[in-house]
């Protein structure tokens, strides 16, 4: 029991250890620079173009529907945390729209990001339309 009890510290310390490193972002990226759970998105969805890129109105929408699906976790200001992308940051920002889309429409559980698949298709482009708008 005592032996257990000096092991018990040292299992926590070293599963610690793995979770920070896993929540400081180190994300693994493509040879664009994209952040690799964005950028396996098939060829056809990284070809689709946005319909609502550009549109103010769209764009606000957007902002709207991020408020309240997606600032939970990314933050207000979209800069993330210690278990969400920065979605300011040029690993985001240079993936296309299409990928965005998939990415939102699919989700990514190994990171926590829930499937957005039941808002409709205008929704989730709209929110595409906001986040491409962050710098």
């Amino acid at each position: 029991m005592k032996r257990f009890a000096q092991l018990v510290p040292a299992v926590l310390l070293i599963t610690s250890l793995g979770l920070e490193a896993r929540s400081k972002h180190a994300w693994r990226h493509d040879s664009r620079g994209v952040l690799l759970a964005i950028a396996r998105a098939p060829t056809s969805a990284r070809e689709k173009q946005n319909p609502f890129r550009g549109d103010g109105k769209a764009i606000l929408a957007g902002e709207k529907l991020y408020s309240e699906h997606c600032a939970e976790c990314h933050g207000d200001d979209a800069r993330g945390g210690a278990h969400a992308a920065d979605l300011c940051a040029p690993d985001v920002q240079k993936a296309t729209s299409g990928e965005l889309e998939w990415l939102l429409r699919n989700g990514n559980l190994a990171h926590g990001m829930p499937s957005w698949s039941g808002l409709p298709e205008q929704r989730l482009w709209q929110i595409v339309a906001y986040v491409k708008t962050l710098h």
